[in-house]
């Protein structure tokens, strides 16, 4: 039997996905999973508080916590009312998010 490598699915979010289109908390429910990219399927903002985008790290992906320094040059918050239009699709590394608005497809890797 071959072996299949999976390194490609679970990098490119090929292990699920969810849809999201509630104002509830969404955390990514696989063990050591992560969300690897949101594809907006309405124009969608994330809540404005700190659980809007929260990013596996801060210093490296858009999140709503204000420590995003390294891609944000005045390390204000990334993502705090900033309107994502459908059909645009953001890549990173997230553990969980909450919508103020809109829907989204998140997909899950690790």
């Amino acid at each position: 039997m071959a072996y299949k490598d999976n390194s490609v699915n679970y990098g490119f979010g090929q292990m699920g996905s969810i849809h999201a289109a509630g104002t509830e908390t969404i955390t990514c429910g696989v063990a050591d999973g992560v969300f690897v990219a949101i594809t907006f399927l309405e124009d969608t903002k994330f809540d404005s508080a700190v659980a809007g985008l929260v990013p596996q790290s801060s210093e490296l992906f858009p999140s709503s916590d204000g420590t995003s320094n390294d891609i944000d040059a005045d390390g204000g918050d990334v993502v705090d009312s900033e309107v994502f239009p459908k059909g645009v699709t953001i890549y990173g590394r997230w553990t969980g998010f909450k919508l103020s608005e809109g829907r989204v497809i998140a997909y899950v890797g690790y």
